[in-house]
């Protein structure tokens, strides 16, 4: 029987081509998301609050209905109250403060003690990647995905900037618009210049190569008709 050579070159051509598609579309719906967030800074915090409860009444529920180990509930519960103290300086988070600090020590026992629970636990013997993924999501990872896109809210976020003296309140499109003493008390340099950030930079540099990639490629392929 032949070996099918061709086809194989095929798959992973396509293979390769949808993990580069899948990051292009990665990167230009983390820059829509990180757009939205510095816009509406106040309903992100309250969003990012109520997923918080919500995922916390989750552990309760698995531990209720599923019998799950307590150890891998009291750890997700936990980590989940961390992440709700880290709204109080939102979207500020300093990356030495001890809540920070513990809230990634609590993500990282939550993978431990919730990877051990599929490894042991005789019911997920026929557990697949895809319900390990979704479960993994929602418990695990939603929330401090959350955390990672608003640090596009604001620079002082980032190492170097200028702390909390580079918050001057919520962005422009909250529940109600930057009042006018808001925009008076921030300093000259910052007045009528939006706020922008590393992330946001990076972006900003993956959206201007692809608009220099595209019109490239489109003058490569040859026209079949001229329209006058």
């Amino acid at each position: 029987m032949p070996l099918m050579r061709a086809a194989t070159v095929v798959v992973y051509a396509g293979a390769y081509l949808f993990v580069l598609f899948f990051a292009v579309c990665l990167a230009t719906g983390l820059y829509y998301l990180a757009e939205l967030v510095e816009e509406y800074t106040r309903l992100t915090r309250k969003v990012i609050s109520y997923v918080i409860k919500f995922v916390i009444a989750l552990h309760v529920i698995l531990l209720v209905v599923d019998r799950l180990p307590m150890i891998s509930i009291g750890v997700g519960i936990a980590s989940h109250v961390v992440y709700h103290r880290l709204l109080k300086t939102f979207p500020y988070i300093s990356l030495t403060a001890p809540d920070f600090l513990g809230s990634i020590c609590l993500l990282i026992l939550s993978h431990v003690v919730w990877i051990r629970f599929f490894y042991t636990d005789p019911r997920c013997a026929y557990v697949t990647m895809e319900w390990l993924f979704g479960f993994m999501l929602v418990m695990v990872w939603m929330v401090p995905f959350a955390f990672f896109i608003s640090l596009a809210a604001n620079e002082s976020v980032l190492p170097g900037s200028g702390g909390l003296g580079g918050y001057h309140g919520f962005g422009s499109g909250d529940f109600s618009s930057r009042g006018d003493d808001a925009s008076a008390s921030a300093p000259p340099r910052q007045k009528g210049k939006r706020t922008r950030s590393s992330i946001l930079g990076f972006l900003n540099f993956l959206r201007s190569k692809r608009d220099e990639v595209l019109p490239m490629v489109s003058r490569s392929i040859p026209s079949s008709r001229r329209v006058d």
